[in-house]
């Protein structure tokens, strides 16, 4: 038989070959597509309850501590908003003192933080812990931007009490906590801002996860907070961190040079582990240094509880990111 004849034969089956291929790659394709469709989509359904892990642990059994006083806020929307009020020991009008409120992480509560609150409390700090909202006893549903528009408001409100020096306000944010801490700070400027164990942006968070950063709902940005905020900055980091890698504080570092980074001996839900003495040094020194520790202890000695770690004295819920 010729090359002419076996020719055009040839052509033909090789034809419909590169039909089959294109075909079967477009039908491939068009699974994968519709699988990863699939995919994201669920992970933007589901993704709150990951972000916002907020029936994790919770217990109203704590109760409020009678050295505080419980406030609620009416958002516009009408749902109501939870947060504790402790007035620094020694405070009034004729002698006015720092404001910290604390932000909490993704698993937690402000039952949690009562520890913090009251150790401050008897310093002579006023402290305020606001919970967000679809927790504890707050209503509604968590996101980004109602949780951060919640706490500026009891912020702004609470910032008008005659035992509170506005220029002497702290905000304090852990984990998820130090996204709702920056946030809240390009709304209301703080006199210093201190970051624990938190993360450059959630949407760097999921490129760990080779989630793509275009499906995170509540990006978090801190890494572009930073670079507005004037306040001076302390980060607070464990070394062993498996939850959010150490390396999101030195990336924060290096977009503000002029913060302090204090490294730990710790993982993420232990902090400050073995270092709980560096911890609180760190701490007073910090505040101290800008002005914003009390000049004079109010409580004495024996008042002060022995230990300000949160696993032995808040009994903290333990989970991813709290």
């Amino acid at each position: 038989m010729s090359a002419n004849q076996t020719g055009p034969r040839n052509k033909n089956a090789r034809g419909r070959v590169s039909r089959w291929v294109i075909r079967a790659a477009a039908l491939l394709v068009a699974v994968i597509g519709l699988g990863y469709a699939a995919f994201a989509g669920a992970l933007w359904e589901v993704q709150d309850s990951i972000i916002f892990p907020r029936a994790a642990g919770y217990s109203s059994g704590r109760g409020l501590p009678s050295t505080g006083e419980r406030i609620w806020y009416t958002a516009p929307d009408g749902r109501k908003i939870e947060a504790w009020y402790f007035k620094g020991a020694g405070r009034s009008a004729q002698s006015p003192g720092p404001l910290l409120v604390c932000f909490h992480g993704n698993a937690d509560f402000i039952e949690n933080w009562s520890w913090m609150a009251e150790t401050c409390q008897r310093e002579g700090f006023n402290v305020l812990l606001p919970e967000f909202r679809g927790y504890g006893r707050s209503e509604g549903e968590p996101s980004e931007k109602a949780i951060v528009e919640d706490s500026a408001a009891i912020l702004r409100i609470v910032l008008q009490r005659p035992e509170i020096d506005g220029s002497k306000l702290v905000l304090l944010g852990r984990s998820l906590g130090g996204g709702v801490a920056c946030a809240v700070a390009l709304q209301v400027p703080p006199a210093a801002l201190i970051l624990e164990c938190t993360f450059t942006s959630l949407a760097s968070m999921a490129d760990g996860y080779h989630v793509p950063r275009w499906l995170v709902r509540h990006p978090f940005r801190n890494d572009e907070a930073l670079k507005t905020i004037k306040a001076p900055v302390m980060l607070v980091h464990g070394e062993h961190d498996r939850i959010i890698p150490h390396r999101h504080s030195e990336e924060l570092k290096k977009l503000r040079p002029d913060a302090e980074l204090v490294t730990l001996d710790c993982d993420h839900n232990d902090l400050p582990g073995n270092d709980e003495e560096k911890y609180k040094a760190s701490f007073v020194e910090f505040l101290r240094s800008h002005g914003l520790w009390p000049s004079q202890p109010i409580a004495a000695a024996a008042e002060r509880p022995a230990s300000v770690n949160p696993r032995q004295t808040g009994q903290r819920a333990r989970s991813a990111g709290d």
